[in-house]
C-alpha cells in the first residue's frame, strides 16, 4: 500500500464516509477483495448478483489500459477501505510511469440525486458523457483541487470516477480533463 499524505488520507476517508452514508440504506454488500478485471472487448455492463450494484472491477482489462489505467494497479477498494455499504468500486493508478493520480470506480444503487443532494460535494457543472447526462463534482472540503470527479446515473442507481492526486504529487494535468477522458472511454462498459 502507498503511503499517502495527512490531509489526503483524511478526504479519501472523508470521500468514503460521505459515499457509505449520502444514500437512505446501509443494507450494503461488501467488495470482493480479491476481484479482478475480465478481458476481452465486450461493450456490455457485467452484472453483478440481484439487488448488487455493479462491480466496476469487471470492466475489461484491455479497455482498462486503452483508458491510460494500469491493471496492474488494481484494487477492489478506495483508500484501503474495501468495504462500503451498498458500494462497489475499483481502483487504478494513471499508467505513467509514476503516475500522479489514481481513479476509483464507484458504483451504487442509490440514485444520482441523493448524490448530489449531500453537502460532501459541489456540483461544477452538467456534462455530457458519451450522450449520457452526468455532473462534475469536487470535494466540498478541498482547500486547493486535488482531484475531480463524475456522476453518472443509470437505470438502476449511479456511477462515480473519482480521479485524486496521489500524496505529495504536484497536479501534472487537468484532474477534471483527466476524469472527464476516462469516463468517455470507459462509458460503454457501464449499466446503461
Amino acid at each position: 500500500m502507498r503511503v499517502v499524505g495527512g490531509r489526503r488520507l483524511a478526504a479519501a476517508c472523508a470521500s468514503a464516509l460521505l459515499l457509505a452514508g449520502c444514500g437512505s440504506s446501509t443494507q450494503g454488500v461488501p467488495i470482493a477483495s480479491g476481484s479482478s478485471s475480465t478481458s476481452g472487448t465486450a461493450t456490455t455492463a457485467v452484472a453483478s448478483g440481484p439487488g448488487e450494484p455493479f462491480d466496476p472491477c469487471t470492466i475489461p482489462k484491455d479497455a482498462v489500459t486503452a483508458s491510460g489505467l494500469d491493471v496492474s494497479t488494481e484494487r477492489a477498494d478506495f483508500a484501503g477501505i474495501t468495504t462500503y455499504p451498498g458500494w462497489k468500486g475499483c481502483t487504478w493508478d494513471g499508467a505513467a510511469q509514476n503516475s500522479w493520480y489514481y481513479v476509483a470506480v464507484l458504483s451504487s444503487m442509490e440514485s444520482i440525486e441523493e448524490l448530489l443532494r449531500s453537502p460532501s460535494f459541489v456540483r461544477v457543472s452538467d456534462l455530457d458523457v458519451a450522450g449520457r447526462n452526468a455532473a462534475q463534482l469536487r470535494h466540498a472540503d478541498e482547500l486547493q483541487f486535488l482531484g475531480c470527479a463524475v456522476a453518472l446515473g443509470t437505470d438502476g442507481g449511479l456511477i462515480v470516477l473519482d480521479l485524486q492526486k496521489k500524496g505529495s504529487r504536484e497536479l501534472e494535468g487537468d484532474a477534471c480533463a483527466e476524469v472527464n477522458r476516462h469516463a468517455a472511454d470507459l462509458e460503454s462498459f457501464f449499466p446503461k
